[in-house]
């Protein structure tokens, strides 16, 4: 009973810092939180995304044909709470503190044949390892679709565990989730087969009967079915080669030459055998990059000291604490020495596996394409603290009472620091990282904009069509009916609503226009002689975006 409580307050903590401030800190909302948001809104109001396509499996968005899950998941909260910051964040929050709770279950089924108390405990600290992470948090407190399947692949390896002890309704709730995880997030498209396979392969002597096997991958390819025309289609295509980091396209040229030489001299066959375009990929230059951005992932840099781009974690923060260093590395030590089973098997695969996708795209280490790997660090993490307090209570207890002040001393100031950082700093120092200013500028638009013919919006604004849709809350039934989105935000100047129009301006032009038109647009595309109606600043003081009249 006393572990239920202990259990139910780690997760009402999770909640408290997922949900507090959820829709003000981060300041604002970047560009893939609004199309998320604004897509979920149109479907809530007329069952269509912005483009007219009806509930589908993949949402062009903004031209990143983003997996359908997330926005489905985000209906019943635009419903709730309406279009809002709020709402559009809110089922990441939600689907991060579930995660929590799962943890516990999870641990508990990798390691069910240790002694009670002893993977109680080791449970309730993965739990509130994974509760206060910065990793995990940060992508909870925004729009993430990667959060979302980071709580699907641990239901789904948690079921499948439950379900080998001959619980059938687990394991066939676990085909479900394995099936849900093709449709949360790209990298989990790659990871999740993977560990399926990985699961299969280590308990293949352990499965449940031949029937709810065969029930298993039933449910499974009924996903697949679905999920393969996604993966073969040409959005699919242009979603890799724009974040591919591997030379594909060259060596699969030069391949083609060799094989086009061979064909002159009558060795074709051998050519198409040597010359194997897939096999062409696999050359020095792909090999060592790809090891390179896989590795990029495990250092100490990313994970501890400043992690990757701005908008993905704290100021002055990795994706984990300081004092998770040690712990890590002696919750690896003593999983090799006193963990090692074949339950346990699935951590160490889990933790590998979830930087390849990652590895083979630009700007590695990647913090959201890589959160999967999650709750693997904060469960050796929490192995390494409880060895090192068994051993501690075992040598002495004076030693042990020492050390537990100690480390609860580093733990609390760690943790403090991290709040204050997050709180105090991000929106300060961040604001332009998370696009502060189009809501307010949008808001101005929509109060002025009856004394103008048009609003002219600077396509340097960053896609500020999405942002102009979500913050005036146009009516998706109305976008629609005006032929929707016509492009998303890589080419977006053709669309147009409303007195809106989006597109880059010469401010010199415009001002010989008679017409009234109201101009947004970066500092630097105005003239210092401008009549600027309203300066939007970053919260650091830098001039974000000016709002002016011409011939008002």
């Amino acid at each position: 009973m006393k572990r239920v409580w202990i259990l139910f307050l780690i997760i009402l903590f999770a909640a408290i810092l997922r949900l507090y401030y959820l829709g003000k800190t981060p300041i604002s909302l970047e560009w893939d939180e609004v199309a998320l948001g604004y897509d979920a809104y149109s479907i809530l109001k007329t069952g269509r995304d912005q483009f007219g396509q009806f509930l589908p499996l993949t949402f062009r968005s903004i031209d990143d044909y983003k997996p359908p899950l997330y926005i489905y998941a985000d209906v019943p909260a635009v419903f709730i709470f309406g279009l809002n910051e709020f709402s559009a964040r809110f089922p990441s929050a939600i689907f991060g503190i579930i995660a929590v709770a799962l943890t516990y279950y999870l641990v508990l089924e990798i390691f069910r044949d240790r002694k009670k108390r002893e993977k109680h405990l080791l449970a309730l600290l993965a739990s509130l390892f994974l509760a206060i992470s910065p990793w995990h948090l940060q992508f909870s407190r925004a729009a993430f679709e990667t959060n979302l399947s980071v709580t699907i692949t641990i239901s789904a390896v948690l079921f499948f565990l439950k379900g080998i002890k001959g619980n059938s309704q687990s394991f066939i709730l676990s085909s479900v989730f394995f099936g849900l995880a093709l449709f949360s997030y790209h990298s989990t498209r790659v990871v999740t087969p993977l560990l399926l396979l990985s699961l299969f392969l280590i308990f293949h002597q352990s499965l449940p009967s031949r029937k709810n096997v065969f029930f298993f991958w039933i449910i499974y390819f009924f996903f697949v079915y679905f999920f393969i025309p996604i993966a073969s289609s040409k959005e699919a295509q242009i979603r890799f080669l724009a974040t591919n980091d591997l030379n594909i396209s060259y060596y699969q040229e030069q391949a083609a030459k060799l094989i086009a030489q061979d064909q002159t001299i009558g060795a074709e066959f051998a050519g198409r055998i040597f010359h194997n375009r897939r096999l062409a990929m696999l050359n020095y230059e792909n090999v060592t990059k790809f090891l390179h951005n896989y590795l990029a992932h495990f250092s100490p840099e990313f994970l501890f000291v400043k992690g990757d781009v701005p908008l993905h974690h704290a100021p002055g923060f990795g994706m984990m604490y300081f004092f998770d260093f040690p712990l890590l590395m002696l919750g690896v030590i003593f999983y090799l020495i006193k963990y090692k089973s074949r339950r346990s098997l699935i951590l160490p695969i889990w933790l590998l596996l979830s930087p390849i996708p990652a590895a083979v795209t630009w700007q590695s280490p990647h913090a959201v394409r890589t959160e999967i790997i999650l709750p693997t660090l904060q469960i050796f993490s929490a192995i390494g603290l409880l060895e090192l307090f068994l051993f501690i209570r075992n040598e002495s207890r004076h030693f042990y009472l020492i050390a537990s002040i100690l480390s609860s001393a580093i733990f609390f100031f760690g943790f403090g620091s991290y709040l204050h950082q997050y709180y105090a700093h991000t929106n300060i120092e961040l604001s332009e990282n998370w696009l502060y200013g189009r809501k307010e500028t949008a808001l101005f638009t929509e109060k002025e904009k009856a004394k103008y013919d048009k609003v002219i919006v600077s396509s340097k604004v960053d896609m500020p069509y999405i942002f102009w849709l979500f913050y005036t809350k146009y009516p998706p039934e109305k976008l629609l009916a005006e032929g929707g989105t016509i492009s998303g935000g890589f080419a977006e100047t053709k669309n147009h609503f409303d007195k809106y129009e989006f597109h880059g301006f010469d401010y010199e032009t415009i001002k010989k226009s008679n017409e009234k038109i109201l101009l947004v647009g970066i500092p630097t595309e105005f003239h210092s002689d401008a009549d600027v109606l309203k300066t939007i600043y970053y919260l650091d003081g830098t001039p974000a975006l000016k709002i002016v009249g011409i011939n008002k």
